[in-house]
């Protein structure tokens, strides 16, 4: 036995304006954090800098009280010296020593560390952190010092790094302190901001679910922000191709249920009539009307389904399309009737230049297209008549042409035929009305213009009926239609 899958639950998307938040928030505090280890650095330079300054005087104060004197004598600093270096009430004692070139203590205190690495140059002064009796000291120390006797020395002065740990930690508090207080504040502000920022988004949202289902009319972009007016021009987009949809099956149900109810009443009829008779001929009769009226049904139907079908289909899906020849298309689908038109007696015939006829588009609505135009083209003419399929270029397009021997369409009906269930009066075909309705659709979608000719040609000027041609535009890209 399998166990029962485990429902999946519902994916839960994040909302808009938690998503800025987050875009702006973390990357605030990205850069907060890495303004805390730069402002840590900058204060760090505003402690020592001034400490420095005293303490390169304090090491070029004691460099002078040296040179005054003998280093094999020993070193006795002046009143005045020791008084700067003792420091004040507020300042720390500096201390001190004298080095020989091979770092031997010649004077001053001996704990202060050797300095590690010092270099011979002259009158340069050098800085560095060391430790001393587990206490953070500074150290400054310059080579290039001689004594009156010509004896050169190293001076190193240090001092204790507690005033300057403290001052750096007057000036990190200063300076970050406001970032805190600054910082949560600009955050909330941020989102209050964006909450009023996104309110035409909320009361758009209220709009739409205040809309009754049935209510596909556009929606209005007065109100909404520049940034969303593309969005709701897309939305605008959609509603009115599901309205074009919704249209279009409703005017199938509508028109289904108009056409179908005359031959499915002459259906019900026959069969009455059928169960009515004794003779075997009537009921034979009978029967033979019945599949006469199911075929007409069934071809209405038809129509009907591919009429919806080229209504519903979408102009700006590339795949609908394909390059195609319309000759060896147009040549199959002329071949395909021949054997309706000889019952009739009708000359069917097929022209051509003979040379291929590229275009892009749907081979299967514009074989339907051709066969409708045949269908009613042999339709309509008379027994003993010729029906003529051409395919032929014409400059920068490639043209369709049916021409029949009938009894031809008026100039003023046109313009009318092309609507659906719409007859010429005064025939006596059968159809329903549809043939061309479907041909103006197939066109309208491949950008193909639709144009009646003078029946009249080189070959028989003087020959009627109707003569129909429709244009494709001969390109090398798919047409979209706008």
């Amino acid at each position: 036995m399998f166990a029962d899958p485990v429902p999946r639950r519902p994916r839960r998307h994040a909302t808009l304006l938690g998503r800025i938040l987050l875009w702006m928030i973390v990357p605030l505090f990205v850069l907060w954090s890495i303004g805390i280890v730069i402002t840590y650095f900058i204060s760090l330079n505003i402690a020592n800098s001034p400490y420095d300054r005293t303490l390169s005087s304090h090491l070029r104060l004691l460099r002078h009280e040296v040179e005054q004197q003998r280093l094999a004598g020993g070193v006795t600093l002046s009143e005045s010296a020791r008084t700067v270096l003792a420091g004040g009430a507020d300042e720390s004692a500096t201390s001190w020593q004298i080095l020989d070139a091979n770092g031997h203590l010649l004077a001053g205190d001996p704990a202060i560390p050797i300095p590690e690495n010092w270099g011979y140059d002259i009158d340069q002064i050098r800085f560095r952190n060391a430790s001393q009796d587990h206490q953070s000291i500074r150290m400054a120390y310059v080579w290039g010092g001689r004594d009156r006797d010509g004896t050169g020395f190293l001076t190193v002065v240090a001092e204790p790094a507690e005033a300057r740990a403290t001052l750096q930690q007057e000036i990190l508090t200063g300076m970050l302190t406001p970032q805190l207080i600054i910082l949560p504040l600009a955050a909330m502000l941020a989102g209050l901001g964006l909450t009023q920022g996104l309110e035409p988004l909320s009361l758009l949202q209220e709009h739409m679910r205040r809309r009754k289902p049935n209510d596909l009319s556009p929606i209005r972009d007065d109100l909404a922000p520049a940034e969303i007016v593309p969005l709701i021009a897309s939305m605008n987009n959609v509603l009115q191709r599901l309205s074009d949809t919704i249209e279009s099956q409703r005017r199938f149900v509508a028109n289904a249920a108009h056409q179908l109810k005359t031959p499915l009443a002459g259906i019900r009829t026959q069969c009455e009539l059928a169960l009515r008779e004794q003779e075997p001929e009537r009921i034979r009769d009978s029967l033979q009307q019945l599949i006469t009226g199911s075929q007409r049904a069934t071809r209405l139907v038809n129509q009907l389904l591919l009429l919806a079908r080229a209504e519903s289909i979408d102009p700006t899906q590339s795949r609908t399309t394909e390059m195609l020849d319309l000759l060896p298309l147009a040549e199959a689908c002329t071949l395909d009737w021949v054997e309706t038109a000889l019952p009739r007696r009708i000359d069917l015939g097929f022209e051509s230049s003979g040379e291929s006829l590229p275009i892009f588009g749907n081979a299967v609505m514009i074989r339907e297209m051709l066969n409708n135009l045949i269908d009613n083209a042999l339709l309509y003419t008379p027994r003993g008549g010729r029906v003529t399929v051409r395919a032929l270029p014409e400059g920068d397009r490639v043209c369709l042409e049916v021409q029949d021997s009938g009894p031809g369409i008026p100039a003023e009906e046109q313009s009318r035929v092309f609507d659906r269930f719409y007859r010429i009066l005064g025939h006596g075909a059968e159809g329903s009305g549809l043939g061309l309705a479907i041909v103006r659709e197939v066109a309208e979608h491949h950008h193909a213009t639709i144009a009646f000719l003078p029946p009249g040609n080189h070959r028989d000027p003087t020959s009627a009926g109707t003569r129909l041609r429709v244009s494709f535009p001969r390109d090398d890209v798919p047409r979209t239609r706008t």
